[in-house]
């Protein structure tokens, strides 16, 4: 190919999108390695301290987005010494110095300032994207920066990231002009937020597709933001409490109803357990992504309920509490069922599922490939035919909340769990 000119390459490199792809195209020749340094945008970086910013820079002049990663995967379990670093500001800083022009950033598990947001804020113009996974370090004096300077802002995902909550007025300081935003997640933040502000956001954002609200978002804040928002594809509810007017519960139907778009629904983050969940019925039948792995209230009947309605799920995330029954109803309803994560809610409290949900989810979902499962007892006789009835498994990964417990029936060691994990 090298007798092709130089522009007509450089455009057929744009058609190669995956970071592996273009690493391998890098390595054929010098010509190739060129072309692929200037044109490359998006650049991920699966360890922060693996190489410096400025090499990263030097490497990719035209660098525009950039994803990070910082402490291991096992800082979620607190094993990760406070002091270790992640820190992003010197990444921030030497973008800044060498004026790269970029727009979207991505982190997960680093430690992220207000400082560092600020610098992050006023000196990118054209900046639209800040996602940051499972960060912590800042405040929401950082969010207000964001909001405040980053004029053509298209997506804010704070997932599962600590934050301060030190005021809820952070959602004002959006410009009146800001009508960009096509996603925005702050489902983690545990403080209070400035409803009116949030709802004209909502109501001035004709593209927003994606919008997981936090617990401070009441019912009748919902409704009317639902009113605003029927466009919306992703729903992440915050509180799902009873009103005291029967008016609000009609209204959120209304509302509901209203929103044919939704294909993910997640959240439900505080329910009462006596609270009808009959509301967000009608759009269950168009989902294709379920995350209740935040909402303990929702269990037995209402689950039920719920998951009988999902006859298209693709993915799904629970809790444990649903029990086996629970997921002998997934496995009857969800016959297209990609990916399943089963995730502990207390160990201690309760029955959780064990290898006959597991069983029967393996018999009912034949297109499952991905699966998280924690539960309380396995056995050999299920893993063999777990792995019988889906072969095509890409992810399986198997958690016994007791590690040392044998296999639950004939208290033999758990051998088949070896060639499980994988």
């Amino acid at each position: 190919m090298n007798y092709f000119p130089y522009e007509v390459l450089e455009h057929v490199f744009d058609f190669v999108t995956s970071h592996r792809d273009r690493n391998a195209v890098s390595l054929v020749c010098k010509l190739w390695y060129k072309i692929e340094r200037c044109s490359r945008e998006r650049v991920f970086i699966g360890n922060c301290y693996a190489i410096s910013p400025e090499r990263v820079i030097e490497r990719f002049p035209g660098l525009k987005s950039l994803t990070l990663k910082g402490k291991p995967h096992f800082a979620d379990f607190n094993l990760v010494p406070l002091d270790w670093g992640g820190l992003v500001y010197p990444w921030i800083e030497a973008l800044v110095r060498s004026r790269v022009g970029l727009e979207e950033l991505r982190l997960k598990r680093m430690v992220v300032s207000n400082e560092s947001l600020e610098l992050l804020a006023r000196s990118f113009p054209n900046f639209k994207s800040l996602v940051l996974v499972s960060c912590e370090g800042f405040t929401t004096r950082g969010l207000a920066a964001v909001a405040r300077n980053c004029r053509f802002l298209r997506e804010l995902d704070l997932q599962e990231s600590e934050v301060e909550d030190y005021s809820g007025h952070w959602i004002s300081c959006f410009p009146d002009s800001c009508s960009s935003l096509v996603s925005l997640n702050f489902a983690c933040l545990k403080g209070e937020i400035y409803l009116a502000a949030l709802e004209r956001l909502v109501a001035r954002s004709p593209n927003l597709k994606s919008l997981r609200l936090n617990r401070a978002v009441p019912t009748h804040s919902l409704q009317r933001i639902l009113m605003q928002a029927p466009q919306l594809v992703e729903l992440g509810i915050g509180s799902y409490l009873p009103d005291s007017h029967l008016e609000t519960f009609d209204k959120l139907k209304t509302a509901i109803l209203k929103c044919h778009s939704i294909r993910s629904l997640s959240g439900i983050l505080e329910v009462s357990p006596y609270y009808c969940l009959t509301a967000i019925h009608p759009i269950c039948p168009n989902l294709t992504s379920l995350n209740l792995s935040y909402a303990p209230g929702v269990r037995g009947v209402e689950f039920i309920g719920l998951i009988r309605r999902c006859s298209k799920l693709q993915r799904l995330w629970i809790l444990d509490c649903i029990g086996d029954k629970g997921l002998g109803v997934v496995a009857s309803t969800c016959k297209e069922l990609q990916e399943l994560r089963v995730f502990p809610s207390d160990p201690f409290v309760g029955k959780s599922v064990t290898e006959e949900g597991l069983v029967a989810i393996s018999i009912g979902c034949p297109m499952l490939n991905s699966l998280l499962y924690f539960c309380q007892q396995m056995t050999n006789a299920a893993l063999i035919t777990v792995s019988k009835n889906c072969p095509n498994f890409t992810r399986f990964r198997l958690c016994i909340l007791e590690p040392n417990k044998p296999d639950a029936v004939t208290m033999q060691p758990l051998d088949e769990v070896l060639y499980a994990t994988y």
